[in-house]
């Protein structure tokens, strides 16, 4: 049975240590059966990992990445928990993790990289060895489901974005069981969009793609992934409660995947 998100040990307060978070990573490796694979030397610290099951086929499976931008940390924490709660699935269930996609932003405190860049406004080029190592891990997959772990400093509650595609959606249910955890930004206009409830359920853009740059829910809905969400929880509430928000809604996700 996947593990509930009140059972999420009390946190150790070292979301920004990187090479903990990594032993951890590994310990969850060793215990798994499940290789944790150093993606690329890029990024900083002590280099980018990925963890892929040996359950996962070309279609269908679940992506799930943590940390691109590296103020944000909830995230990282609520898949390291995640995976230590289910340690003994993880090798059956059909998963892509990045645990951590901006280490150096992570130990920082901050939202770009080492070069200043804010890396999930990139995917639409090739010339970034962190973007070009995690296209190529990808390139073989067509994901089930593409869930992206982030936070929002503005954050008055829990909220996400759903790209429109596959039905039926899954942002209301997804919200329901984060809704048990913490509360759901009430704002009806987030980030410049429209929001009902905490949910932003949002067609592709081209002109503010052009402007912006694309992220990594969008190249994964227009070529890897049947769905695409973006996970926001506020980062001015306790840690312990936004990661319990997103271990619920990992939990929920992979429930609707393999049952």
């Amino acid at each position: 049975m996947i593990g509930k998100a009140p059972n999420v040990k009390p946190l150790a307060h070292r979301a920004h240590d990187y090479r903990f978070l990594i032993q951890r990573w590994r310990s969850v490796a060793r215990r798994a059966g499940v290789p944790l694979q150093r993606l690329t030397a890029a990024g900083g610290e002590d280099g980018v990992f990925f963890l892929k099951s040996p359950a996962l086929k070309d279609t269908g499976g679940i992506y799930i990445s943590a940390g691109i931008h590296g103020d944000e940390p909830a995230g990282v924490e609520a898949l390291v928990a995640w995976a230590e709660t289910n340690v003994r699935r993880l090798a059956r269930l059909p998963l892509l993790l990045f645990p951590c996609l901006n280490p150096w932003g992570l130990v920082h405190n901050r939202r770009t990289d080492a070069a200043d860049l804010d890396l999930n406004r990139l995917f639409h080029r090739d010339d970034q060895p962190l973007i070009q190592a995690v296209k190529r891990v990808v390139a073989p997959c067509f994901f089930e489901v593409a869930l992206m772990l982030h936070e929002d400093y503005d954050g008055q509650g829990f909220y996400l974005y759903e790209i429109k595609r596959a039905l039926p959606f899954w942002g209301e249910e997804l919200l329901a069981v984060a809704g048990q955890e913490i509360a759901i930004d009430p704002r009806v206009k987030i980030e410049g969009r429209r929001s009902q409830a905490g949910l932003i359920r949002r067609r592709i853009e081209r002109r503010w793609l052009e402007r912006v740059g694309y992220p990594e829910a969008i190249w994964l809905h227009k070529f890897h992934a049947r769905r695409a969400l973006t996970i926001e929880t506020p980062s001015e509430f306790a840690l312990e409660q936004r990661v319990r928000a997103q271990v619920a809604v990992l939990d929920e996700s992979v429930r609707r995947v393999v049952g």
